[in-house]
């Protein structure tokens, strides 16, 4: 949904509307403080704060809250955009009335390597801003196939350039659109030293800020007014926010929609069951069956809700045998994005959920050897099967019927780096025995061994 602008373009629904502040976001302050310090960070040019990877679901505000900070922090935001075919041929310059051969077209990874390169190293004229910040949220289709590409053009980025760079990554629940899982895994991270920060979906509290904030605009500014007038009610705001999922981007949407004058009539009413009958023979009204069907997502369930179908399985009589209500491989199909982070959650909460000594007994084997499975590398299949070991093993861990209580859902295991090992790694940078910055795990578990190595070698060398 577009409208037309004063300069007689087209603009976004929201760009009237996009927060100008910190104080403006309906995001987490943790969220935004961790994007603040690193954009602090990057000003010093250091390796370690030179790439960041944002990622979360759809509408939980990464985009919107990078480029609020960046502006407030004035940062030059260059963006890198896919091209098409159409603009491709084009810039072909072939000229049809002479005749001339068409140039060859160059490849999209040619193109965007020429922009990690130009935009990093070149300033414009007009340009008021203090430093420069790429942000790749569109990525390259033929990069998504082959991720080596990708790699190659992130290490040359790496090695040329001291520009900070943010990726800009949505979740997804299918293993083959997730941009995060095909040109991020594990290694690239650790190799490239990419700082990692996830979003969460968006709060009920937070929305209800977002929808506060655009009413407040819609009556204070006159021109905004003549298209949009405060017509929803309190129950159609719950009902929109409710049916956004998290999503703030929908729900602000929606919000809008609802506001239009003569744009759109009201909403349907989800009709009423007729098994809901009292027992004077009249049809019991409940708010759920009268209130107004939300406008936006479809109900989902939460990475909590998953969770309890892992702790606390459900079991249904299929013919001669007791089978899980819900399958484990389609509770593993909705954390593919994040496997290490189940795991560690799983790690954290099964000896709580474990009925006997003896199921504590079964999953411990069962997440150690899991432990052992994500820990290889060299085949990408492995961290699903991994996954989905954890998941049946822990389900199976949990006998029929056993009756629970209401348990806290601990978070997941954190392992802290021992300050003498940064503290190694900054003095090997010092001599010179590496050339950058690496993760402190990442030097306990490689490098370590090496430098001893060459520490030694230096050593004996000097005493002859």
């Amino acid at each position: 949904m577009s409208k037309r602008g004063s300069g007689g373009t087209e603009a976004d629904l929201l760009e009237q509307f996009k927060p100008l502040l910190k104080a403006d976001l309906a995001i987490h302050v943790k969220k935004i403080e961790e994007i603040k310090q690193w954009l602090t960070a990057a000003r010093e040019m250091k390796p370690a704060t030179q790439m960041l990877l944002i990622t979360g679901p759809s509408g939980s505000g990464k985009s919107i809250t990078l480029k609020t900070l960046a502006q407030e922090m004035k940062y030059g935001i260059s963006e890198w955009t896919s091209p098409v075919d159409v603009d491709l041929f084009f810039d072909d310059n072939y000229d049809f009335e002479v005749g001339e051969e068409k140039k060859r077209r160059h490849t999209q990874k040619t193109l965007f390597d020429d922009f990690l390169y130009k935009t990093s190293r070149y300033c414009s004229l007009f340009s008021t801003a203090n430093d420069k910040l790429l942000l790749v949220k569109d990525f390259p289709n033929s990069m998504l196939t082959t991720p080596t590409e990708f790699h190659d053009s992130l290490e040359r980025f790496r090695d040329n350039s001291v520009t900070p760079i943010v990726f800009i990554a949505t979740d997804s629940t299918s293993k083959s659109l997730d941009i995060a899982y095909k040109l991020f895994p594990s290694a690239i991270m650790d190799s490239f030293q990419i700082h990692l920060i996830k979003f969460n979906a968006v709060s009920t509290t937070l929305m209800k800020k977002a929808i506060k904030r655009i009413s407040s605009i819609i009556k204070e500014d006159k021109q905004i007014s003549q298209l949009y007038q405060i017509v929803p009610s309190k129950a159609i705001e719950d009902d929109i926010i409710t049916s956004s999922q998290g999503d703030l981007r929908n729900c602000c949407l929606n919000y809008l929609f609802s506001c239009m004058k003569c744009s759109i009539g009201p909403l349907p009413k989800r009709p009423c069951l007729d098994s809901s009958i009292s027992k004077g023979g009249k049809k019991a009204t409940s708010k759920s069956a009268n209130a107004k069907v939300g406008l936006g997502l479809n109900e989902n369930l939460t990475f909590l809700h998953w969770l309890g179908r892992i702790f606390y399985p459900k079991y249904v009589q299929h013919a001669e045998e007791v089978r899980f209500l819900h399958s484990p491989e389609s509770i593993t199909d909705n954390f593919m994005t994040q496997p290490s982070t189940v795991v560690s959650m799983l790690h954290s909460n099964y000896i709580t959920r474990c009925s006997n000594i003896q199921n504590v007994s079964r999953a411990a084997e069962a997440l150690a050897l899991v432990d052992i499975i994500m820990k290889t590398y060299w085949h990408d299949q492995l961290a699903l099967c991994g996954l989905n070991t954890a998941v049946r093993s822990m389900m199976s861990c949990n006998e029929p019927q056993t009756p629970h209580i209401w348990q806290q859902i601990k978070r997941k295991i954190k392992v802290q780096s021992h300050d003498k090992i940064q503290a190694k790694v900054e003095e090997c940078v010092r001599n010179q025995i590496i050339t950058r910055h690496v993760p402190t795990r990442v030097f306990a578990t490689e490098y370590s061994g090496y430098v001893s190595i060459i520490q030694k070698d230096k050593l004996n060398r000097c005493q002859y």
